[in-house]
Parts: structure tokens; C-alpha cells; sequence
């Protein structure tokens, strides 16, 4: 494809991109400001790569569902930015990585975890400009749910020795952490043009890290057919509680054959009261429920309202 092609190209895919609205909010200021910062962004880190994109997709605009139009803003940077610069894009800063708002005060005992500053400072070592706090309070909010008393001794246990199916994991950092674990497959799911993403990141850590092999579905019967027989957990923080119903359902049999599954919630998303739907989701499937709130140190105010839902024998 000729230089004139491209640049063609390139402006289409930009429209489609910026006029695909991600603002969590309906409130028509935020809608405008998350506008002009995805016009600006999505030009100033994808400029330098018109004529030398990193994949050949090709994508619509959308007016669909809220993720329909994410899809957009995660084909553009997919597409056209550096793989290091990814956590740059609106889109990515919106739905998987963490800028807090709020000051906060990383003294707490918790934080001195050797763990959690290790990955924080690989994480700040191989990303353009990551602050490292919000890459510490970030990471610490993950592991927190891992090694506290979110979950059981036995459910550690099954930590320590399973597979680990993550839904929507985001850029897919928390692979250093399944690593460290154990050795064991990490199975992702989630969009497509995420997991795209997702395995430019992954080729990015593995220069320097030792990560174990990462099982990529974007697809929920595929990846229903992969578990057969194996031993596995499942984590998912906001993600799956943010899916329309039809695709809750389609994970059913894998929540059911997991050995316990941690999910983290929010109240209620696109009405749908997330607490009555697990409790509905245990009864359905055989389970045990046990639901524990969302504490953490320096916690951001919104999120005390906040549940941990865990599916368990």
C-alpha cells in the first residue's frame, strides 16, 4: 500500500476512532472532554506509525453496545501505537489502567510488599512514563485479593497449583504475578482487539522476564473446550460484572467446573444489580457464595461500596 493509501487510511480510522464515544459518563461535559483527550492522544502517540501500522485490521465505526466502541479505540492502538506508549490511549486509561484522582499515601506496611515493588518497578522499566505509584497501588490492589483473607488457605492453595483463567485482564500485566505463582498455564479471555494488545505486551515483558505460556480466547466455547480436564481458578476484577447477560451466561459451565472463582464488583452496571445476579448464578450452577466487601489501603471513595462475589464448592 502506496504512502497516499495510507494516510487515507490513516484519517478514516481516526474519525471512526475519536467519534466512537467511551466516556463512561452520560454527562455531556465528560463526553466532550474524554472526545478532545482521544483526538488528541490518539494523534500525538500514533502519528509517527501512518505508514508503517503494526497490523492490517480493518474496522467500522460502531454506534453498538458500550464495548462495541471501545473495540474501536483498542483496534486504533493496536494498530498504531508503540507497543510501550499502549497504556498512553484513552481507551486503555478508561477500562484497564489506573490514574487515581486522589492523592495517596503509600506508607502503609502493605505497600513495602517485596513482591508487589518488584513487578511495579519492572512495570515503570519497560513502559514510556508509568508513575510508579499508580503502577504500586494498582498492582497492590490485585494481590491484595490474592494473599489477605479474601479467599481461603485451601483456595491459596489451588493458587499455588492451578491453571488461572483471568476475564478481561486488561493489558495482561498480571501475568508476573500467575508466574511467580506456579508454572502453570495462564488462560485470558476477552475482546479480540484486546488480546491483541494483550500479546504485544506479553512479547514486551518476555525480553526480560521469564512468563509462563499464555493462552489467548476471545471466543467463549473455545476456550469452554481448552478447560476440559484441567484444574483451574478463575479471577476477574470488574470485567465479567460489566458483561450484557447473554454473555454471563455463556461462562456458566466454566464458572461451574472452576475450583473457585473470584470476582470483584461493582453495585450494579447497565442495570443489573450485580449481588442478586450472583446469588442467582450460585443457585443455578451448585455453588457456594460468599460475599466479602472491597477493602483496601489509601481505597479510592467510590469503590467502598464495592464486593468481592466468590463461587466456591
Amino acid at each position: 500500500m502506496n504512502k497516499i493509501l495510507r494516510l487515507f487510511e490513516f484519517i478514516k480510522y481516526y474519525i471512526f476512532t475519536i467519534f466512537s464515544n467511551i466516556a463512561p459518563s452520560k454527562n455531556i461535559k465528560f463526553v466532550l472532554f474524554i472526545f478532545l483527550k482521544s483526538a488528541y492522544y490518539n494523534l500525538r502517540y500514533s502519528f509517527k506509525n501512518i505508514f508503517k501500522p503494526s497490523n492490517n485490521i480493518k474496522f467500522n465505526f460502531s454506534r453498538g453496545n458500550y464495548w462495541d466502541r471501545c473495540a474501536n479505540h483498542l483496534n486504533f492502538t493496536s494498530k498504531y501505537y508503540d507497543t510501550n506508549q499502549i497504556h498512553k490511549a484513552p481507551v486503555v486509561s478508561i477500562t484497564t489502567w489506573y490514574n487515581s484522582p486522589f492523592n495517596k499515601n503509600l506508607k502503609d506496611n502493605y505497600f513495602l510488599n517485596e513482591k508487589i515493588n518488584k513487578f511495579s518497578k519492572i512495570l515503570t522499566e519497560t513502559f514510556d512514563d508509568i508513575n510508579y505509584s499508580d503502577t504500586l497501588y494498582w498492582y497492590g490492589q490485585f494481590y491484595h485479593s490474592l494473599i489477605f483473607d479474601i479467599i481461603t488457605e485451601k483456595q491459596k492453595e489451588y493458587v499455588n497449583n492451578c491453571h488461572v483463567l483471568e476475564i478481561g485482564p486488561g493489558l495482561g500485566l498480571n501475568s508476573l504475578f500467575y508466574s511467580d505463582f506456579n508454572s502453570r498455564d495462564i488462560y485470558y479471555y476477552d475482546l479480540y482487539s484486546m488480546t491483541l494488545l494483550q500479546k504485544r505486551i506479553e512479547n514486551l515483558l518476555n525480553k526480560n522476564n521469564k512468563i509462563n505460556k499464555i493462552i489467548y480466547h476471545d471466543k467463549v466455547k473455545s476456550l469452554e473446550q481448552d478447560l476440559i480436564s484441567k484444574d483451574y481458578y478463575i479471577v476477574s476484577r470488574y470485567a465479567f460484572s460489566e458483561f450484557p447477560l447473554n454473555l454471563r451466561n455463556e461462562f456458566e459451565k466454566i464458572i461451574k467446573n472452576s475450583k473457585f472463582s473470584l470476582f470483584l464488583s461493582n453495585t450494579e452496571f447497565e442495570n443489573i444489580k450485580n449481588e442478586n445476579y450472583f446469588q442467582s448464578l450460585a443457585k443455578n450452577i451448585n455453588k457456594n457464595l460468599t460475599i466479602k466487601n472491597f477493602y483496601y489501603p489509601e481505597q479510592d471513595p467510590f469503590t467502598k461500596k464495592h464486593n468481592f462475589f466468590i463461587l466456591h464448592d
